[in-house]
């Protein structure tokens, strides 16, 4: 399992990049250095993703489901800015008088403000809980969404840095149900050093080289 608090530009080191370098083939030159930048961008950004949304993935900064965080969302800030905004209506700001111990004016919170500033958080919380609402209704958990990506990324780094490497699904073993070849190798082992995660990724290394004979 990879360090998560090593910063992105610390992966991809010598020792990984033999290894990528083993396994397609090469001892070296401009196009792995290339690729060594390339791959750290990537793993800077996905690293990024992953640290601010919650997942099933090493790093992320909790797992909650779709729609447990959806009912977080209503019940923790939507439902809450709801009562606040009420409370702060002009109509009931007598409510929120001090007297007989009044305090000088500049020591009373704005109350403008502060809604205004609520409705802004409001519309924060409506945006993420329509967000939520929709990957839900499609069955994508934002796990398996950002391992897309992070394939999707890894194969356009390859087509950039080693356009000869012809992208395929390898050879299946039906012994190990499993695809072997270059091309998944080092899909995988890229994938493994971004996040720690050794899996097959069969199924999405299959839609990255079918996009790619099309």
């Amino acid at each position: 399992m990879q360090d998560f608090t090593r910063h992105p530009t610390d992966l991809f080191g010598d020792a990984a990049m033999a290894e990528i370098a083993d396994i397609v083939g090469v001892t070296g030159g401009a196009a792995l250095d290339v690729l060594q930048e390339r791959l750290r961008a990537v793993a800077t950004e996905y690293r990024r993703v992953i640290s601010v949304t919650p997942c099933d993935m090493p790093g992320a900064p909790s797992d909650e489901t779709l729609s447990q965080r959806l009912a977080w969302v209503d019940a923790q800030l939507l439902n809450p800015i709801g009562k606040l905004l009420e409370a702060l209506d002009p109509e009931n700001r007598h409510m929120l008088s001090l007297w007989p111990e009044e305090v000088s004016p500049e020591l009373v919170p704005d109350c403008d403000a502060i809604a205004e500033q609520l409705k802004g958080l409001q519309v924060l919380g409506w945006n993420v809980a329509i967000m939520i609402a929709k990957y839900r209704h499609h069955d994508l958990p934002h796990g398996p969404l950002i391992r897309y990506h992070i394939v999707a990324a890894i194969a356009e780094v390859l087509d950039e840095a080693l356009p000869d490497l012809r992208p395929s699904r390898g050879t299946y073993d039906a012994t190990t149900k499993q695809f072997y070849g270059v091309y998944p190798a080092l899909v995988r082992r890229i994938f493994l050093e971004i996040t720690g995660l050794n899996e097959q990724l069969d199924r999405l290394i299959k839609e990255q080289v079918d996009q790619r004979r099309r």
